[in-house]
């Protein structure tokens, strides 16, 4: 089902000037970002992603967070998210289910070729909402809820059924090595295929449908005392298509503090991924201060 390309990728030498065409000519990638309530801090992250976001001329990023924990139903009333004005929506949201009449438009958004990026907790939320769960693949589950996958030694996907294997968490907070397992992909083409991310929770044993999954990064999770790991390669982004649409899942990116999301890898995943979910094509260059596999980097 699920099949890696490891042929190395050409150098993308035309990068910078594809993206200075891009933001010379084009209209900007309107992005939406949806906050509001988050088991993490929605209150930095959300904001912050919206200024990396709007860093490129090429991109026109809006917040539009939901009502907050137990909002007055008039409020709920009142939001209604204008899914088809945007190329792409960037959820930061965790939390209580939304309205109906919004699950059933953001359904038909995707279906009709919206784009979508999931961000860390994102997968944790809307529990039996069986759409979104077909969107995302992999989610913050119990071990009887659904499927979990990883990646073995030899770079083989290795399905764990329901109740089967590992189950769904996180061990302490490190700097681990990210794996790119699709070179070839426009989201990672030209990324070193191994490089640092700043400290970070990093997700082990998601569940759920686990169809049509296409592993993007891994990440060892290291089984050392104080990191508390499964000892598995854990899919870290990966993307799933929805019907027409395209949905990204990064589980990177828990946020106190913002080190993680001002890791310079993060941060050209999150463009490069609205980018290909609204358009399938990648304008953001690599930069020349991308991590390593020796050393992290940063972009506060």
């Amino acid at each position: 089902m699920l099949r890696f390309r490891t042929i190395l990728p050409l150098a993308c030498l035309l990068g910078v000037a594809l993206f200075q065409t891009a933001t010379a000519a084009d209209p900007p990638l309107k992005v939406l970002i949806i906050g509001g309530q988050n088991n993490h801090n929605w209150a930095k992250s959300t904001p912050y992603m919206e200024q990396v976001l709007n860093r490129a001329a090429h991109i026109q990023a809006t917040v539009h967070n939901a009502p907050g924990k137990d909002a007055a139903p008039a409020d709920w009333d009142a939001w209604q998210p204008r899914f088809r004005d945007f190329g792409c929506v960037v959820l930061d949201y965790n939390g209580q289910k939304w309205p109906e009449r919004v699950q059933q438009d953001f359904v038909a958004y995707v279906r009709e070729g919206g784009g979508v990026v999931v961000i860390h907790a994102a997968n944790n939320s809307f529990t039996g909402w069986k759409e979104y769960e077909q969107m995302v693949g992999l989610l913050w589950r119990g071990r009887n809820y659904g499927a979990s996958l990883y990646v073995d030694d030899e770079g083989r996907v290795v399905r764990e059924e329901p109740n089967e294997g590992r189950g769904m968490g996180h061990g302490g907070q490190y700097d681990w090595e990210m794996a790119v397992r699709d070179t070839e992909h426009p989201i990672t083409r030209g990324m070193p295929v191994r490089w640092m991310h700043k400290r970070d929770e990093l997700y082990h044993g998601q569940r759920g449908p686990a169809e049509n999954v296409h592993i993007l990064l891994t990440a060892f999770s290291d089984p050392a005392p104080g990191r508390g790991g499964t000892g598995k390669h854990e899919p870290i982004v990966w993307w799933i298509p929805y019907e027409q649409g395209k949905v990204v899942t990064n589980v990177m990116g828990h946020v106190g503090e913002l080190g993680c999301m001002e890791c310079v890898g993060f941060q050209v995943l999150l463009n490069r991924s609205c980018e290909w979910a609204a358009t399938g094509a990648c304008v953001t260059p690599i930069p020349e201060n991308f991590p390593t596999a020796e050393a992290t980097s940063l972009a506060p």
